[in-house]
């Protein structure tokens, strides 16, 4: 099925896999807001790093020779003065507006004003750019690929100059800010692909294409892009990054661009990959720099799942008091696990990779309603992202939006006790909707977490002994047959 999205035509073979992908890109989001809160200085560590490479991958991506290791030195010591060098003066540029739109991304709206200033901002350090800087180009400005050995290589003729430009950005402005129904990463992909394909300004379109990538994953939500380096990406996969432009753009106009949203997906996709990789380093490097009687009670539960604190009192000749302390530190870290009350408490190692990331569970009208059984301590269910698939064609974000609270959908969290104590608790759907996002799909924040909930009833000992809990999560509403189909997005342990 062929859909055309502004002026371009998008053909997916699969829907059914670009809904996944697309799927799991957004989850990304629940994640990323505990590790916000987690991981402030690493955060900050990261996105120095990120700054540094996106820096001087997007420069030399147009030709800049400086190093990243050049690139961090001339940011720390940042002089306007001594600019001399065009790379230089092309490094303070991107540089400062990178942090401009890190800092300012919320107040800066998609319209021909903003893209004119954050060019001239861009260009600021550059004389020979005076003439041009934040106005969009009178002269022709075709495409080329410098090759390593210093030649040419044209790749397509963009608008020309004056009025093609200038509507064909008035166009794309408008077709931006009015789309409602194209997912908000499809359309920051088209958007960027039909910007350096009209190449409206003199020079520093590809830089400036970058850099709005930024922006309007940031102005979507996707903040965590400024944590890792888009334009590392791009940089490392240049080849396949023109190629792609390249087999669309020479079809214009009315070309297919499908393999190029395909492959800003899949750059998306390796970037999120590489930041939970770095969080995940961080972490272990961590875990090996904890005191030595912390690793040593913690490598000894490790080897003695089971374990009581008096007999690691005992082989380890800690006082039991500081054992305890120990083992209370490390199970409020979430290393350990506790299992049992009183003289019947034991440890085990917290085996995080034993958790089943991104688990669907589907609630439909045919089934409604969905059982588990959380079998010991440590076992939770987490209900991070709703989304809805509407049973009937809509266009605007109204149709689905009213029919929801039409439906009055709500999810209900069951719970009992082998002891037979129970727990009911309702959530409703709506009230997880952002107005600001168009997708029928919604975050989850704070998080529903099966055990959490279940603390509110009874003591905190009864939980540690009261196993196994049998609980279900129950779709409900105020009509008899739903409109939607609901799949809650869950970890699971």
């Amino acid at each position: 099925m062929n859909t055309q999205i502004h002026t371009v035509i998008f053909s997916p073979a699969n829907w059914m896999e670009l809904a996944q992908q697309l799927s799991q890109l957004d989850r990304f989001d629940a994640q990323w807001q505990a590790i916000e809160r987690r991981e402030k200085a690493t955060l900050k560590e990261l996105k120095s790093i990120a700054t540094v490479r996106s820096v001087g991958a997007s420069t030399r991506i147009e030709g800049s020779r400086l190093s990243d290791q050049e690139v961090a030195v001339l940011i720390e010591n940042l002089d306007i003065n001594k600019l001399s060098e065009r790379d230089q003066q092309e490094v303070a540029g991107y540089y400062e507006t990178l942090n401009l739109i890190g800092e300012s991304y919320q107040d800066i709206p998609v319209t021909e004003s903003s893209l004119k200033q954050l060019h001239n901002f861009l260009m600021k350090y550059s004389s020979k750019d005076n003439y041009h800087k934040g106005d969009y180009k009178i002269n022709t400005n075709r495409v080329e690929q410098t090759e390593v050995d210093g030649t040419k290589t044209p790749i397509f003729e963009p608008a020309l100059p004056g009025w093609a430009t200038q509507d064909a950005m008035g166009q794309l402005i408008a077709w931006y800010n009015n789309d409602t129904s194209t997912h908000a990463l499809i359309r920051v992909a088209i958007f960027v692909y039909e910007f350096l394909s009209i190449h409206p300004f003199q020079d520093g379109n590809g830089r400036l294409s970058r850099l709005l990538t930024t922006l309007l994953l940031m102005k979507n939500g996707y903040i965590w892009i400024e944590y890792v380096s888009f334009e590392h990406e791009i940089e490392h996969r240049k080849k396949e990054y023109y190629l792609r432009l390249m087999e669309a753009q020479r079809n214009r106009p009315g070309e297919d661009v499908t393999e190029w949203v395909i492959f800003f997906l899949d750059c998306l996709k390796n970037i999120q990959g590489l930041l939970m990789q770095k969080l995940k380093d961080k972490e272990n490097r961590e875990h090996i720099g904890i005191g030595m009687r912390e690793l040593n009670v913690y490598t000894l539960v490790e080897n003695n799942p089971g374990i009581s604190s008096g007999d690691i009192a005992k082989r380890l000749d800690i006082p039991n008091s500081t054992v305890k302390r120990i083992l209370t530190d490390l199970v409020s870290a979430r290393n350990l696990v506790v299992h049992g009350a009183g003289r019947g408490t034991r440890y085990s190692i917290a085996v995080t990779d034993l958790i089943k990331r991104d688990v669907a569970i589907v609630l439909t009208n045919d089934q409604r309603i969905k059982e588990y059984t959380l079998p010991q301590a440590g076992a939770f269910i987490r209900i991070k992202k709703i989304v809805l698939t509407p049973k009937f064609d809509w266009k605007h974000p109204n149709e689905w939006s009213t029919k929801l609270y039409q439906n009055g959908l709500y999810i209900i969290v069951h719970a009992v006790t082998s002891k037979g104590v129970s727990f009911s608790q309702p959530y409703s759907i709506a009230g997880f909707n952002d107005p600001n996002y168009y997708q029928p799909v919604f975050i989850v924040n704070p998080n529903i977490v099966l055990l959490e909930q279940l603390g509110s009833i009874g003591n905190n000992s009864m939980f540690k002994i009261d196993y196994p809990i049998k609980c279900s999560i129950e779709l409900s509403g105020s009509v008899e047959r739903f409109d939607f189909d609901v799949m809650l997005v869950t970890d699971q342990a």
